[in-house]
């Protein structure tokens, strides 16, 4: 925002897709700090991170966040407070897999689970993480990439099989949901990139 105070942005999933789109945009504005967030900081695509274009007075800094850590968000949080990053306007829930689309009847449980893991669970523990940082910022946002076949509602409009990943889906649309009503302070949504 030109004239605007800075403006503090965590994106997950940062090296690729919609989360490396979303960094781009981010770090082309003026007066923004994106915190990008990736599995492997050393892999070629996240070493890549630190060649995009971006606005003079923006800045970019590198997290490991791999959704299946429950310790990694906290981990970042700590790293980037140390890089001056003491509040946050907005989080993005983007890191995500779908590696399954079986039906009910022959989803393997432990691939459910392990989608539960990243699209439910991360979500949750990056919120955890996140939540008194972005608490200092006025209007903050959390905000997960989520998908019609996570809704329970809707499932009759989209009868694809994929079970583990809707199901992972609806964990995170509850979870981001419930911090809706939880925390009146924040903005919370799920937004279908779709």
């Amino acid at each position: 925002m030109p004239g605007g105070s800075p403006t503090s942005v965590l994106i997950t999933g940062a090296n690729r897709g919609i989360g490396l789109g979303l960094v781009e945009t981010y770090l082309s504005r003026p007066s923004t700090t994106v915190v990008a967030a990736v599995r492997d900081p050393k892999h070629p695509s996240s070493q890549k991170l630190s060649s995009l274009h971006k606005d003079p007075s923006s800045k970019l800094l590198v997290v490991k966040i791999d959704s299946k850590s429950a310790t990694d968000p906290a981990n970042a949080v700590s790293q980037i407070k140390t890089q001056g990053v003491n509040a946050l306007n907005l989080v993005i829930a983007n890191a995500g897999i779908c590696n399954d689309l079986s039906p009910l009847a022959t989803a393997d449980p432990a691939v459910v689970k392990e989608h539960v893991d990243v699209n439910g669970f991360g979500p949750l523990y990056l919120f955890q993480a996140t939540v008194p940082l972005l608490q200092k910022s006025e209007g903050a946002k959390f905000v997960g990439i989520g998908s019609p076949l996570g809704s329970i509602g809707g499932m009759d409009q989209r009868p694809y099989p994929a079970t583990a990943y809707g199901t992972s889906k609806a964990v995170q649309h509850w979870i981001v949901r419930k911090i809706h009503y939880e925390h009146p302070e924040l903005v919370a949504l799920v937004v279908d990139p779709g």
